[in-house]
């Protein structure tokens, strides 16, 4: 018995090993990095799309586009990548290209405010290296207004453009409900300013002065704060904001040295305000000409 028994268990024994020996052959090797095509495609799109994005908010344009063009050639349907990149190439000066990108990122999204509010805007620059297109600018600018009718970015762009297209009661219009939106809009409060004073509405425009004058102490924006167009990084963070990300106001020149005044601790007077008036008339009758 007790032979037999021992036996057994020395039987019994030799299973077990070979079946712990078996179960360690068989445990599974640590899982390899994915080698899937796409997978690899979009790990490298969001690294070059990282990339560039710290290089434009570090105020490099020139170093960004060429990854962000890396990026748009891994993902060709990108619509921040497009939308970031023609603006890098309308800072750089290059229009043509920049107009392209934000052609192909609203044939993309047709309903992306962004991107109509962004080509309105080239369209309708004051800069003659860029085009001055003020239908096709128009059309843009509405359309961005419909899509997104809380930003007043449109509507003192359509205010603008529908008073160097000769219809300054319609512009008006706009400058007005600019102002209702943010009453510390110099821009709205210069050129709905200027349309009375042209039209010969006020006998004393110092009322009209006035206004300007208290639009034009409007406080800087944050830093930080997401501006138009603006996304937020991939850590939920705001980066840096576009330095200009519409370009320049048709009717800019007098709008910045009334604000340059505002900021060097001289409220702008009913003279200079005067004068401001009479530089938007001059660049109202360039930009009749041009068109």
């Amino acid at each position: 018995m007790t032979t037999r028994g021992g036996a057994a268990l020395v039987g019994l024994l030799v299973a077990a090993l070979a079946l712990c020996g078996c179960a360690a052959s068989e445990e599974p090797e640590a899982a390899a990095p994915s080698t899937d095509p796409d997978r690899q495609r979009i790990i490298r799109f969001w690294e070059r799309f990282g990339a560039a994005t710290r290089v434009r908010s570090g105020g490099d344009c020139a170093a960004a586009v060429p990854i962000y063009e890396e990026a748009l050639a891994l993902d060709p349907e990108h619509e921040d990548c497009l939308y970031y990149v023609g603006q890098c190439r309308r800072e750089l000066g290059e229009p043509a290209s920049a107009r392209s990108a934000f052609e192909r990122l609203l044939e993309l999204n047709s309903e992306s405010a962004r991107g109509h509010l962004a080509l309105g805007a080239l369209l309708a620059s004051p800069d003659p290296a860029e085009p001055m297109e003020l239908g096709a600018a128009e059309q843009h600018l509405r359309r961005a207004h419909e899509i997104n009718g809380e930003e007043t970015g449109p509507v003192v762009r359509l205010g603008e453009v529908t008073l160097a297209s000769g219809r300054p009661e319609e512009a008006r219009d706009w400058f007005e409900a600019a102002l209702q939106t943010n009453g510390k809009s110099v821009e709205a409060a210069l050129l709905a300013g200027y349309i009375a004073w042209e039209a010969g509405e006020a006998a004393d425009p110092a009322p009209l002065a006035l206004r300007v004058r208290k639009a034009a102490t409007v406080e800087a924006p944050v830093e930080g704060v997401l501006s138009e167009g603006d996304r937020r990084d991939e850590k939920g963070k705001a980066a840096r904001p576009l330095a200009n990300p519409l370009g320049r106001l048709l009717f800019g020149e007098p709008v910045d040295a009334l604000r340059a005044s505002a900021a060097a601790g001289t409220p702008p007077s009913d003279g200079a305000v005067l004068e401001a008036w009479r530089e938007v008339r001059r660049l109202r009758r360039e930009y009749e000409a041009r068109r």
